[in-house]
């Protein structure tokens, strides 16, 4: 019988430790001032942080942060797979077939990035991916055969959406397929909060979500966000290369962050929808630079998934996108504009 040999930091303590990095590094070396609130949100460590900026006075500026986190608890109620009190489990489990827009916007994101990776990415992987538990004291892997009968209810190419007359979604998909958009929703809340901090003349900042970073508008022109990115399994804070970022996003994906060992091998959380196990294909880590967060958030996953030649294939295609591969072996692979960003 298999055993776990050895257990690993779950995604929160490893983006704790990278977090921490980011956020003190802001405080000394990016934002001279500012006000920043934290907390515990989507299963991982948030925070903004923003300048006192538009005439509020920090005790103004700091509720106003504490309703973007907010905004958290709002979406998570929307997007959650397991809460069953979310719209997303009531549409898994047959209850509704109509959801809110920015959930259908969501699906419509995901159905994009499957399209454009050719089923590498899939959202429909819900029924695979509730049987791997990253977080449990004893994580194991799954009976073969569970994994299989699994993988039958996996292709998103069965979901139907049509956009209503007032803005909402329906969806229409196969009994026991589960939609998983746990890749993807980070990035779509970061420009949510982005939008509504905008909205309340807050245009200098940071919104960190666990590692998808959002810098909102521009520090100055000659003195960018400095934006630190982990470097795979590494339990310290020092980054593996620090990006110069102003009113751009920066999401990683990588199989350092939800992992466990059985038998001397790795298993991580990001899946490939062919087989029901975690990708092996060399890579460690893919960031992403882009304008919206939910881009990033969809190419991080996408690409990781192409494996690194096909991924960077991919982002030369794309306009205003651009990506690092770290690969297994600590080697780099960078697209054509990548070093642009690099401090």
């Amino acid at each position: 019988m298999k055993s776990v040999t050895k257990r690993h930091l779950s995604s929160a303590a490893c983006i704790l430790i990278f977090l921490s990095f980011l956020l003190n590094g802001c405080q000394n070396t990016v934002l001279s001032d500012p006000v920043q609130v934290t907390g515990y949100k989507l299963n991982t460590y948030v925070a903004v942080s923003a300048y006192t900026t538009g005439g509020h006075k920090t005790s103004e500026l700091k509720e106003i942060l504490n309703e973007a986190l907010r905004i958290c608890d709002t979406y998570e109620l929307m997007f959650s797979r397991t809460n069953p009190d979310s719209t997303l489990y009531k549409l898994n489990d047959g209850q509704i077939t109509t959801v809110p827009h920015e959930l259908g916007e969501l699906i419509s994101y995901g159905i994009q990035y499957a399209d454009m990776s050719d089923g590498a990415f899939d959202i429909t992987i819900g029924s695979v991916s509730s049987l791997w538990d990253f977080t449990s004291d004893n994580p194991a892997v799954p009976d073969d055969s569970d994994i299989q009968n699994a993988l039958s209810y996996v292709d998103y190419t069965r979901l139907k959406l049509t956009e209503n007359n007032d803005g909402t979604y329906t969806v229409d998909k196969p009994d026991k397929t589960v939609i998983d958009l746990g890749a993807i929703a980070k990035g779509y809340i970061a420009d949510k909060i982005r939008n509504f901090l905008l909205e309340k003349s807050i245009n200098r900042g940071i919104i960190n979500l666990g590692g998808n970073v959002l810098c909102v508008g521009e520090k100055s022109s000659d003195n960018p966000f400095l934006i630190g990115i982990k470097k795979p399994f590494s339990e310290d804070s020092v980054p593996l290369v620090t990006l110069r970022l102003n009113n751009k996003s920066a999401v990683s994906s990588g199989n350092y962050e939800r992992y466990f060992y059985q038998d001397g091998k790795l298993y991580h959380h990001i899946l490939n929808p062919s087989t029901g196990y975690p990708y092996d294909n060399g890579l460690s880590d893919v960031t992403i630079i882009s304008d919206a967060s939910v881009t990033g958030d969809c190419l991080s996953t996408t690409c990781f998934a192409l494996g690194a030649d096909k991924g960077l294939e991919l982002i030369e295609s794309l306009s205003g996108i651009e990506a690092m591969f770290v690969m297994s072996d600590g080697t780099i692979k960078y697209s054509s504009g990548f070093s642009s960003y690099l401090k």
